[in-house]
């Protein structure tokens, strides 16, 4: 059987190169997916009636529906601006949980991921068939942008030809319903289409043990808004099943240009408009930085990824590619593209990670460690 990723196999598409020995395409996508929860059972040293209220870090979750009686345990859901949590659980970092009992007592105790009897996450509306770009008449504060979002100004989504959905025929959802995929490069089951979903526009609910995840692939975007969580998801795809949609590349897929009021359609676009001629990593030129007291891009970096020590700026691998620091300052230079002859200045999507776990899909099957369905 030969695998190939997704990267490599749009390359033969465009270079009109014979695909005809192929029979798997590993394809991904990384980007902001909200719908995203933690669903977790811990055991407490201490034995209480049962919890009322539930923190990790001071982020308040919300107690499971098992009384756990008691016994000491607590199941508990976990979701919105839980990003920079959920990458601290999967690294292996303390988390302080703190629980109100019934009766107001507050009991306090350290956890890692390795003291978590259950630590599942659940993404209600992942991987969506690539997204939209956004523009606006009037500056707003947004989750689509980690500044204000200004008139003349655009954010997109979607990882284009890498999307899984783009490159799959999907007739019902059952054809999705129980297949493998990745999901922070741990394995996980498609339970079916996400909210929101429809054919034209589908998207997937996926279930993985959080145990298994690489901290790399997920983590915290912070807003103008809040906080978003990224996740990275990787899909193999049959050729002889999907090669009519294997053969797409970016040139061929629209990218709509909205108002972020009404989501209005103003344009179209193409993802090629975004993704091809750009830089997927920002660079530093030393000779334009400054040295400021307060460095713009470390302050306003949406993972955190800039980092000045002893006056000077690094940027570490929490990078996402979102490109803001480019916009705020010369030192940071990075292509981004634009749509519809607005520039592109926040992006939420991250082809970077796409393709390092689609070459880890690749491995895995080539190995023997992931079964195709």
């Amino acid at each position: 059987m030969k695998v190939v990723t997704v990267d490599k196999f749009k390359k033969m598409i465009k270079n009109n190169e014979d695909i005809s020995e192929i029979d798997i395409v590993t394809t991904a996508t990384c980007g902001i997916m909200s719908g995203t929860s933690g669903i977790f059972h811990l055991n407490f040293n201490s034995i209480f009636r049962k919890a009322e209220k539930i923190y990790f870090n001071d982020i308040e979750g919300v107690v499971g529906v098992c009384p756990n009686e008691y016994l000491g345990r607590v199941d508990a859901i976990f979701f919105g601006e839980v990003g920079f949590l959920f990458k601290d659980i999967v690294a292996g970092k303390e988390i302080d949980v703190k629980v109100i009992t019934d009766d107001n007592k507050v009991i306090e105790e350290i956890f890692t991921i390795k003291d978590l009897e259950t630590a599942k996450m659940i993404g209600t509306r992942l991987a969506f068939k690539n997204y939209m770009a956004f523009t606006t008449n009037k500056e707003v504060k947004t989750i689509f942008h980690r500044l204000t979002l200004k008139p003349n100004e655009a954010s997109f989504s979607g990882c284009g030809e890498y999307n899984p959905l783009e490159n799959m025929i999907i007739k019902s959802e059952k054809d999705i319903l129980g297949k493998r995929a990745l999901l922070n490069n741990a394995e996980a089951i498609i339970l079916g289409f996400g909210t929101r979903a429809s054919l034209e526009k589908p998207n997937i609910m996926l279930s993985a043990d959080m145990k298994e995840m690489d901290s790399y692939y997920l983590g915290g975007f912070l807003t103008s808004a809040g906080i978003e969580i990224y996740n990275t998801v990787a899909l193999p795809i049959k050729v002889k099943e999907h090669i009519n949609a294997l053969k797409k590349v970016d040139d061929s897929i629209p990218l709509p240009l909205v108002n972020i009021f009404g989501r209005e359609i103003i344009d179209y676009g193409k993802y090629s408009d975004v993704w091809e001629n750009v830089d997927l990593r920002p660079k530093i030129n030393y000779d334009m930085c400054r040295n400021c007291n307060k460095c713009l891009a470390e302050e306003n970096c949406p993972t955190f990824a800039i980092k000045k020590e002893n006056n000077k700026i690094t940027i570490t691998e929490d990078c996402f590619g979102c490109g803001v620091c480019g916009y705020l300052c010369k030192a940071f230079e990075i292509k981004l593209g634009s749509i519809c002859g607005i520039p592109i200045t926040c992006r939420q999507s991250d082809r970077k990670r796409a393709i390092k776990l689609a070459k880890e899909l690749k491995k895995k099957i080539e190995k023997g460690e992931f079964k195709v369905d």
